[in-house]
């Protein structure tokens, strides 16, 4: 008679646990607010390359995503590709969360 044992051995991966803690104490919004923030330079730099140079994500409220923008020509860049760049967002974070930018100069 053989046993299968369990790999992880009782152990949830840490994306899981971090996830359902927020779901339990009600902290969903926060831990979405810092996920966003945190990946807007590398999705932003995905479509333009100075985006990750010359813009910060600065607030998310709402589902609103605040951009702060060095250059006016970035901005308009920024509002042309802000559907495209929404969805890349949600995609990484795995849930609609962002339903908007809205970019400062």
């Amino acid at each position: 008679m053989s046993f299968v044992r369990n790999q992880n051995k009782g152990f949830s991966k840490i994306d899981n646990l971090i996830t359902q803690t927020a779901k339990n104490y009600k902290l969903e919004t926060v831990l979405y607010r810092q996920k966003t923030i945190k990946h807007w330079q590398s999705v932003a730099g995905s479509f333009i390359e100075e985006a990750a140079n010359l813009s910060q994500a600065v607030d998310f409220k709402k589902g609103i995503l605040v951009i702060a923008c060095l250059s006016k020509e970035l901005a308009s860049k920024l509002r042309l590709l802000a559907q495209r760049i929404v969805a890349a967002l949600n995609q990484l974070l795995g849930k609609t969360v962002v339903f908007g930018l809205y970019i400062e100069v």
